[in-house]
């Protein structure tokens, strides 16, 4: 039994890595199926060689685990499929959806009820959905109460003053029925886990950044960040001559490379790279990289797939340029232009860059291009304000089927 019980704690962390926990995942389709088939076989692989590695190393002779196992993964795939089916079909019914009013239609509440209507497993039914001049004229209190409305989600964009005194009162009927009534930003951001930056404005900012509330946190990061980099570098520092060798056999020029970024508070640093392009790649100033980009090399290639070309960072973590999660750093040239076009950009200078960030996990297959940056920043934005080191973990873990499906960069 005591062999088991760190199986079943890897089981627990593939199916997390696989995002079977994921509420957009739980739904019963051919995708989930198959992304639950490929977590337990992956399960399955890795408990055979740790039971294998276990047995041979004589600690267990005696125990011969292999019945076990094939009947734990049969019995437990089976049981698994059934039970999610079930969840799956059971939170998509009536009697567990939160009946669900929209006031104010925008893009982003279109959006929204547009993922609501998709994934019905997330909980949420949309009952009525009505503009900022149909609410002025119904009684919003006695819809609520016939259609036994759960939770209310509400927008004030557009609205005068007087018009929006008016929806107060409405809201403000609604606290004796125990009607959830939630702001749009806020339900934007618990459904997507991004912060949309058209709806919201300076008064966010000052409500939800304010970095003092996160100096313990801070420095706790900054701590864990020092240890796993100095751990790390001691693990991956013997291949860094084979990988330069590589390098410099598949094109001319050094191994290393360095580039400047814009870190913390817009502060300048040198962020340290194995080289993955060819020399002189940008004798004509700064670009953005492309897909099938004809100045990187065959070598190069691999290392940024595989994310190998970021290993020489560790050395911009310990000198406190950069931290493991964090908003991906940006260059300069696209820095300046980047604030001229999308609001609040400068703001994810608030916290250090990082090696890996919320955007990266959630945007693997994104582009180089202005309205790529806005989609990450909107990212960005929700790592800032829900930060802590559970999140940072949850990034840093499922960077790990990014690298291995060789998503993104």
């Amino acid at each position: 039994m005591r062999l088991f019980l760190p199986v079943f704690a890897v089981w627990i962390l593939i199916f997390y890595l696989f995002n079977l926990y994921e509420g957009k995942s739980a739904k019963n389709s051919h995708r989930f199926y198959l992304n639950s088939a490929k977590a337990i076989f992956t399960a399955v692989i890795l408990t055979v060689i740790f039971l294998y590695l276990a047995i041979t190393s004589s600690l267990t002779p005696q125990i011969a685990p292999k019945t076990n196992l094939v009947l734990t993964a049969t019995f437990y795939s089976m049981f698994f499929f059934a039970w999610r089916s079930a969840c799956n079909l059971l939170f998509r019914s009536n009697r567990f959806l939160n009946n669900t009013i929209f006031i104010g239609v925008n893009k982003e509440a279109q959006d929204i009820i547009n993922i609501l209507s998709e994934h019905p497993q997330l909980g949420y039914k949309i009952i009525k959905v009505f503009d900022y001049n149909d609410v002025l004229n119904i009684d919003i209190f006695k819809i609520a109460q016939e259609l036994n409305i759960n939770t209310v989600v509400h927008s004030n964009q557009h609205q005068s003053e007087s018009e929006k005194q008016i929806i107060s009162k409405m809201l403000y009927n609604l606290i004796p029925l125990g009607v959830s009534i939630i702001e749009l930003p806020k339900f934007y951001a618990e459904i997507t886990k991004k912060i949309p930056i058209s709806i919201i404005g300076e008064t966010w900012f000052l409500e939800n950044l304010i970095e003092t509330e996160k100096k313990p946190y801070e420095t706790g990061k900054r701590t864990l960040d020092i240890l796993l980099a100095i751990l790390l570098a001691a693990v991956f520092l013997p291949f860094a001559p084979l990988i330069a060798l590589a390098i410099r056999i598949d094109s001319r020029g050094g191994a290393f490379y360095t580039q400047t970024r814009i870190g913390k508070n817009g502060k300048v640093f040198s962020l340290l790279k194995f080289r993955t392009m060819v020399k002189n790649a940008e004798v004509h100033g700064a670009q953005w990289t492309s897909a099938n980009d004809a100045r990187v090399t065959r070598v190069g290639g691999f290392l940024r797939k595989s994310r190998i070309d970021e290993l020489p960072q560790l050395w911009n973590v310990i000198k406190g340029d950069m931290s493991f999660a964090g908003p991906r750093p940006e260059r300069p040239e696209f820095v300046s232009t980047l604030e001229k076009v999308i609001p609040y950009y400068q703001m994810r200078h608030l916290v250090r860059p990082g090696l890996t960030g919320w955007a990266q996990i959630n945007q693997p297959h994104g582009g180089a291009s202005v309205e790529d940056s806005l989609e990450k920043l909107q990212y960005d934005l929700y790592y800032i304000k829900n930060r802590d080191l559970i999140l940072d973990l949850d990034v840093i873990l499922k960077t790990i089927p990014v690298v291995l499906k060789r998503e993104g960069h």
